[in-house]
């Protein structure tokens, strides 16, 4: 028997002997994460070597020493293995997040105007700090995520769901016990502070960060169930019933609308992959239907309790003429009748070319009442009622004494309608830059995905750059005036603490993982990253590698 395999009470010469080799081979090598497994690659080599001798009559200490020598120079082995064991970085990916970031930083600029003097420039620096906060989210999940997802996945998919449990709780709470933040704030039973909290957690904004970045924790949950896939798929729908419940809590409507359907088919499209590589235990036709019926079971439980809203954006969606409202500067419907009344008529290069007269209706809303009937297309109103249209005209001619694009375009173009004010603005060629530009983050994400070798870290991946996919291609679908329930999240565009935030989640575990991937082995990441200094303190050896 290998004399690691029992464990002395006093370390054996030629225990220390090896042990003394590995640490100056580890010495060599700059990434400490990896440690563990080339200890335990090493140790398979000496082992083997070793018992090679043995056979011809070598004592075992004779045996070890001389296993030792043939590995090689200590500094010289350690220096080859460093070359492996070596982190790397996605530089196009992170690149491309860095240019993107600064995209949605200077839209910002240019929608909010900057005064050019230290006063000025120090308080945008100040009103734009989310930015700052998303690169520090970034640089922190690429250095430590998924390491720490390695040793912590099952807590962190615990944490992550009781976290949902306690907004879901408040969702609920607002939906049978409607006012009461109100009433408790009125009568000083809750701080100011404290209820200025709850309404921030139960925004739809805080919904949508949590959606946005509990794709990871649904794949984690996945891959740990892959071999018991239907059951493993139950959990995957539970998990995805849960954020449809949250986002029936608090009945937000319209505005929860994208973050489920990003949820809903980035499960669908996580599952499907798994099927592809193979590595489930069903075949690929069973598999696919189960995936397949549990996404549209989900989607009637999603849609149908609120059906005659889903109806209505749908019809927002495909025909929003008949609901438009022009007095209200907030309304989808009369915002993608806008957009598409107006991309026909961009240039190549340069703003669109409208008259002064063209301006006044486009900003009055003139232009959709060119009858003069003023009919308010899915409002209550009687058909022929003018008034509010004529005060909603009065009010904005005084805004459009020099009227300009900005004036016409639906509110939030610059966040919203991004792509689109390119395409007005600059013209359809340099929106079609920028538009590739969009798009070229779902692929190089998912790119680097299909590089990384290890199952967990590339399902985690894939996750994160499908989350991407879809969110960019709603986005796209959006600017060209197909917009159904609020907008999609723009990665890394779109304003926002939650939104940067969550994107700089995703993508730094992208980056995190394509960063340890060839420092962690397949053995690392089913059962979590362990400390072999640990281990030979406490004097107990690890098991060859055959064991």
């Amino acid at each position: 028997m290998p004399f690691w395999r029992e464990v002395p009470s006093v370390p054996s010469e030629s225990f220390e002997r090896v042990e003394n080799y590995l640490k100056d081979v580890d010495e060599q090598i700059s990434c400490k994460i990896g440690l563990d497994s080339v200890n335990r690659e090493l140790r398979g080599h000496i082992e083997d070597k070793a018992a090679f001798y043995m056979e011809y009559g070598v004592e075992e200490k004779e045996a070890y020493r001389r296993s030792v020598r043939d590995m090689g120079a200590p500094d010289v082995v350690g220096m080859e293995l460093n070359k492996r064991h070596r982190l790397r970085i996605a530089k196009p990916l992170l690149v491309l997040i860095l240019v993107l970031m600064a995209v949605g930083a200077a839209g910002e600029l240019l929608r909010d105007g900057m005064e050019w003097n230290l006063s000025g420039i120090l308080f945008e620096i100040s009103d734009k700090r989310h930015y700052l906060w998303g690169l520090l989210v970034l640089f922190l999940v690429m250095r430590f995520g998924y390491p720490f997802l390695l040793k912590h996945a099952r807590g962190m998919c615990v944490i992550f769901i009781a976290v949902c449990v306690c907004l879901g709780g408040l969702y609920l709470s607002f939906t049978f016990f409607p006012g009461w933040l109100e009433y408790a704030y009125k009568t000083e039973k809750l701080p100011g502070t404290v209820s200025g909290t709850i309404w921030t957690l139960t925004s739809s904004t805080i919904f949508l960060g949590v959606v946005q970045i509990g794709i990871l924790v649904g794949t984690v949950i996945f891959y740990r169930k892959r071999n018991q896939y239907f059951k493993g798929i139950v959990l995957l729908f539970l998990y995805q019933a849960a954020g449809i419940l949250l986002a029936a809590g608090r009945y937000w409507g319209e505005r929860t609308y994208i973050p489920i359907l990003v949820l809903l088919l980035s499960c669908l499209g996580v599952s499907l992959y798994f099927l592809k590589k193979g590595w489930t235990n069903v075949g690929k036709g069973k598999g696919a239907a189960a995936a397949f019926a549990g996404f549209l079971i989900l989607l009637i439980l999603w849609a149908a309790p609120q059906w005659n809203r889903v109806k209505e954006s749908w019809q927002v969606f495909l025909a929003p003429g008949e609901r438009a409202s022009v007095t209200d500067a907030w309304d989808d419907a009369y915002n993608n009748v806008l957009i598409r009344e107006l991309l026909p008529h961009a240039r190549p290069f340069g703003e669109i070319q409208l008259t002064e007269e063209e301006m006044l209706r486009y900003g009055t809303s003139q232009w959709y009442y060119e009858d003069g009937e003023g009919v308010w297309h899915g409002e209550e109103e009687p058909a022929g009622d003018t008034a509010d249209f004529e005060r909603h005209v009065e009010y904005e001619m005084q805004f459009l004494e020099e009227p300009s694009l900005r004036n016409i375009l639906p509110q939030n173009y610059l966040g919203n309608y991004r792509v689109s004010w390119w395409i007005l603005r600059y013209g359809w060629v340099p929106a079609l830059f920028l538009t590739a530009l969009v798009l070229a983050l779902p692929i190089l994400a998912l790119g680097t995905a299909f590089r990384i070798k290890n199952r967990l870290g590339r399902a985690v991946a894939f996750s994160g750059g499908l989350v991407f996919a879809v969110q960019t291609v709603i986005y796209l679908i959006e600017n060209f005036g197909f917009q159904f329930g609020a907008f999609s999240n723009f990665p890394f565009v779109s304003e926002g603490i939650v939104s940067i935030t969550g994107s700089a989640v995703l993508a730094g575990m992208i980056l995190s993982v394509y960063r340890f991937d060839i420092v962690i082995d397949e053995r690392e990441q089913e059962h979590g990253l362990k400390d072999a200094r640990q281990r030979l303190n406490s004097n107990s050896l690890p098991a060859s590698k055959e064991q």
